[in-house]
């Protein structure tokens, strides 16, 4: 006596099917390297403003580069403050 596959087990079976060979063809497929998200903030260069003759500048060093800073009156309070310690 031979039962026939109502159509919901047919349609369950079918859909399984499909299921195991979309997972098959990932697996086949080689695993790509993750990238980093993208940044929300990203560094950036500080702007060069030109150099100005009127103006006095002390040479900083910043990270393996020196660089001339403007003396303006923040850097006055704070070598102020500085040599109150």
């Amino acid at each position: 006596m031979k039962t026939r596959a109502n159509p919901a087990h047919r349609r369950l079976s079918g859909l399984l099917a499909l299921r195991l060979s979309l997972l098959l063809e990932k697996l086949r497929r080689p695993a790509l390297p993750h990238k980093p998200p993208p940044a929300l903030v990203r560094e950036q260069a500080e702007v060069r403003a030109p150099l100005r003759l009127d103006l006095p500048y002390y040479p900083a060093k910043q990270g393996t580069a020196h660089v001339l800073v403007p003396w303006d009156p923040y850097m006055q309070e704070v070598e102020e403050a500085l040599r109150s310690l």
